[in-house]
């Protein structure tokens, strides 16, 4: 068991965060939207300041935003995430996004030694509380291993189809 980071609590993001708290994983959080945080504080989820904080001690980050500003904002804005992230971690991104854009994050985050799960969610927020999500997962064989336990909570059925970031991207938008 290791602790977890997520940035987005929202409708997915917060289905999420549950399901991993019913796993009793530890999961630090962080949203703009404070009252998310809140609710999710009273589940047993720490919330965090930004996403340079939520990060520190965690040895994954789960992404739940909607899109790539979102994301690159979460990843490399102000008090992005990536900043405070050491060699080792992982970064796992669930938003729908385009593949040259996984890509591109994958790539910066490679020159700190960050590892990416390219995982777009299908389902919803009720299939994300239950596990039974549809992720297409892409990512090299050694991080797909590290990661598995966690995939498996989000999901009972992993649809892991290549080692490259981008890959499932590609396959969720065909």
């Amino acid at each position: 068991m290791r602790r977890v980071a997520m940035v987005g609590v929202g409708n997915m993001g917060g289905a999420m965060c549950r399901r991993i708290l019913d796993a009793r994983w530890p999961v630090q959080i962080f949203d703009l939207d404070s009252a998310k945080m809140t609710a999710l504080q009273a589940e047993g989820a720490v919330p965090r300041g930004d996403a340079a904080q939520v990060v520190v001690g965690c040895g994954v980050l789960i992404v739940c935003v909607v899109d790539a500003f979102q994301t690159e904002q979460v990843l490399f804005g102000a008090n992005g995430a990536a900043a405070a992230m050491r060699a080792g971690q992982s970064v796992v991104l669930c938003p729908t996004i385009s593949p040259s854009d996984v890509e591109r994050f994958a790539a910066r985050l490679s020159e700190r030694g960050i590892t990416v799960v390219d995982a777009p969610m299908s389902g919803g927020p009720v299939r994300a509380r239950d596990g039974t999500m549809s992720p297409v997962d892409a990512c090299e064989d050694a991080v797909f291993e590290k990661q598995r336990t966690l995939l498996e909570i989000l999901s009972g059925k992993i649809f892991r189809i290549s080692q490259k970031p981008g890959d499932g991207a590609k396959t969720k938008l065909v």
